[in-house]
């Protein structure tokens, strides 16, 4: 009878040494130690935190991204190209700047100028902000109403919501002459984005 005691007495001696190999295999059977993935956690977090903050409830969505109207005839497809008349009514109706490109089929300068169109991403960005009109003058001959300084083409012009020309917004590089031309290598954006300080409306 006093073997046993001695037996325990041992036991208890030797297990502390045995406690981390005995806790490492508690834990491991236990489910409180299941990992989620990183992906799945953060999206709790990010859970958490859509109900603790109303404000990111409120997030605005993104804007809708209009489409043409008319065919683009080559000044790219993904801008929403507007008719003249439509155009104008829908400037006034939306509160929405507008800027009108002048072209005509036959003029090697506006081929130019389309690669400006197609190849800046950040034309095409600005442009949701206007009302994007583009005209050959010889289908339209009305637009020669927006001709202040020669029917030259191609012309790139903005009109604030009534279809008022702004006389102001104009190539900065040409002062004298041919102030709504553009070349590929003159800044474009930086007259819409002057327009869109003037003029804008972006909801």
């Amino acid at each position: 009878m006093r073997a046993l005691p001695q037996r325990n007495e041992t036991r208890r001696r030797r297990s502390p040494r045995q406690l981390p190999w005995l806790l490492g295999a508690v834990l491991a059977a236990s489910p409180l130690t299941a990992c989620q993935p990183p992906a799945r956690a953060g999206a709790g977090q990010a859970e958490a935190g859509a109900q603790a903050d109303p404000a990111t409830k409120t997030a605005e969505a993104p804007k809708e991204k209009r489409t043409a109207t008319v065919p683009a005839d080559g000044w790219n497809d993904d801008i929403a190209w507007r008719g003249f008349q439509e155009g104008l009514e829908e400037a006034k109706a939306t509160g929405r700047p507008t800027m009108l490109v002048v072209h005509t089929s036959w003029c090697s300068k506006c081929r130019a100028l389309k690669g400006v169109f197609n190849s800046d991403s950040t034309l095409a960005e600005l442009s949701e902000d206007f009302v994007m009109i583009h005209v050959d003058q010889d289908v339209t001959p009305e637009v020669a109403l927006y001709a202040p300084d020669g029917q030259y083409i191609p012309r790139v012009m903005f009109l604030d919501s009534d279809g008022k020309l702004d006389e102001e917004l104009h190539n900065p590089m040409r002062e004298s002459r041919f102030r709504y031309f553009y070349t590929p290598q003159e800044d474009i954006v930086a007259t819409m984005r002057a327009a869109l300080q003037r003029h804008g409306k972006t909801s």
